[in-house]
Formats: C-alpha cells, sequence, structure tokens
C-alpha cells in the first residue's frame, strides 16, 4: 500500500518543565491544541522511542476516517464521526458507539476514507458486548489491496509506551505536517477527496485490565477520535478508545489532565 504521508518530527520549541530537561509537559492550547499537541507526541517519540517512529509510518496509512449516516429521514440525516483501523481481511477495528450513538432506525450508511483519499464504504460485521464493533468493508477489485493489512492485536504491558491514533472530526493533517480542515471532494466538479493523516497522543499503559492510558505527550483527544487505535510500540493493535475522562480548569475550559479509557484488543473477537 502506498505511503501517502510521513511523519514530521520537527520541534516547535515546547516549554520544557523540569531541571533536567529530558522531560516535556503535553501541550494544551484551545487555538493550537492539534497542530502543536501532535508536533509534541511526534517530537517525544523520537527522542524516547525513535524505532516506534518508524514503524508508525507503516502503520498510519491504515488508520481510517469513519462516517456513519444515520436517523435518515426525507432529504436530511444525522453524522457520527470516528476513526478506525484496518486489519487483515478487510476488517475494520473501531467503538461500537461511533455507530449507535444518537441514532434512530436502522439504517445505516458507513463511509471510510484513508489517508490518501480513497473512499470505501462498509458494513457492521461484529458488535461486542463492551464497546467495540468490526466493520467489514465492501471492496471493488481495484481495492483489494486493502486486504493485506500489515496491522494485527497485540499483547497489553502495564507500563509500556503506547500510542493512540484518530481523526479530530472534520480535521487532519497535510503532508507538511499542517492541520486542515476535512472535504469529500465532488466528482462532478472534478473536486478530490482531502488526503490527510490521523493525530497521534503518546500515553502510557496505567491499568492494562481496565485499559486506562496515561498521558506522555500530545493533546486531549476530542470528538472523532472516537474507536481509534492504541498501538504499541511494534505497531500492534493494543485496544480500541472508548472515552476520556478529563479534569478541566472551571475559569479556562482549559483541560488540566485527561486520561484516555479503551477497550483491549484481547475483547475482540475476529
Amino acid at each position: 500500500m502506498e505511503k501517502p504521508f510521513h511523519l514530521a518530527l520537527a520541534v516547535l520549541g515546547l516549554a520544557i518543565v523540569n531541571s533536567t530537561g529530558e522531560e516535556k509537559r503535553w501541550f494544551v492550547d484551545r487555538n493550537l491544541v492539534f497542530e502543536r499537541g501532535h508536533a509534541l507526541s511526534e517530537e517525544y517519540l523520537r527522542e524516547h522511542a525513535p524505532n516506534f517512529s518508524k514503524k508508525l509510518e507503516e502503520i498510519l496509512p491504515w488508520v481510517v476516517r469513519i462516517e456513519v449516516q444515520h436517523s435518515f429521514a426525507e432529504n436530511r440525516y444525522s453524522s457520527n464521526h470516528g476513526t478506525g483501523i484496518v486489519l487483515e481481511g478487510g476488517l475494520v477495528l473501531t467503538a461500537a458507539h461511533v455507530l449507535t450513538e444518537n441514532a434512530k432506525g436502522e439504517k445505516r450508511r458507513v463511509i471510510l476514507t484513508l489517508a490518501d483519499g480513497r473512499v470505501v464504504s462498509a458494513k457492521l460485521e461484529e458488535q461486542g458486548k463492551t464497546d467495540w464493533a468490526l466493520l467489514r468493508m465492501k471492496l471493488n477489485e481495484k481495492q483489494k489491496s486493502l486486504l493485506g493489512s500489515p496491522v494485527v492485536p497485540g499483547e497489553v504491558i502495564p507500563e509500556e509506551t503506547a500510542v493512540f491514533v484518530g481523526y479530530p472530526a472534520r480535521l487532519g493533517l497535510d503532508q507538511q505536517g499542517k492541520v486542515q480542515s476535512f472535504h469529500k471532494g465532488d466528482k462532478e466538479k472534478e473536486i478530490p477527496v482531502s488526503r490527510l493523516a490521523p493525530m497521534l497522543v503518546v500515553t502510557s499503559v496505567g491499568d492494562p485490565e481496565a485499559m486506562t492510558l496515561k498521558p506522555l505527550a500530545g493533546f486531549p483527544p476530542v470528538g472523532g477520535m472516537s474507536g481509534g487505535p492504541v498501538l504499541n510500540a511494534k505497531g500492534e493493535v493494543i485496544a480500541v478508545q472508548k472515552s476520556v475522562s478529563k479534569t478541566t480548569d472551571n475559569a479556562t475550559g482549559n483541560v488540566l489532565y485527561y486520561v484516555v479509557n479503551a477497550v483491549p484488543a484481547g475483547e475482540v473477537e475476529r
């Protein structure tokens, strides 16, 4: 599969918060949280786990943006936005609530967009009792290469460094690492679909049974990142994100601390 982007490891002058200079604080800014927070995640990996960064270049093209159209009425519908990752055989792992939250009626239309701009429809294959779901891509002959994903489940190790990957709703990174709005494109007007990469949040595994992840670098995950994969240093999926627990400053609204909650990949039945 063609790699449509590479990790941009530029340093943005992020503040050092201890005397040793070895640790940097995760960045929270209400206006620039995505771009600076993502860059901090990349910087952290470059300094602390350079091989992790290289592995991510192979895996990130398999992370997909998900739109679930639901609650159809006359000429309108509602949409949920989430993230998923392509597994071998054309399956896509995500969170179940991406498909069901606020959805009325049984009719759903699931649309996946890859980082290289390819668009694929999908259907529900399996939904777990915990917050996970497997989708099956509907592929034509030209899309059969998507059956060969190298992504596999992995074992959870306490305190290991892990990366949570997702697409903030209607946003992504261009090839220069800049945050851009996502556009579906228009075939009639010959406007292409946006080619945008997902964003990273570096964490460590706190409680492997409850699958809680403590932030090491990045930004507090937001809507649209639900269902995104949690990857270990081998590029294996160890969990799928389901929610974020946040502590905020009542005066400013800024996030003071957060924990990523996920479902262990071992609970997913394939």
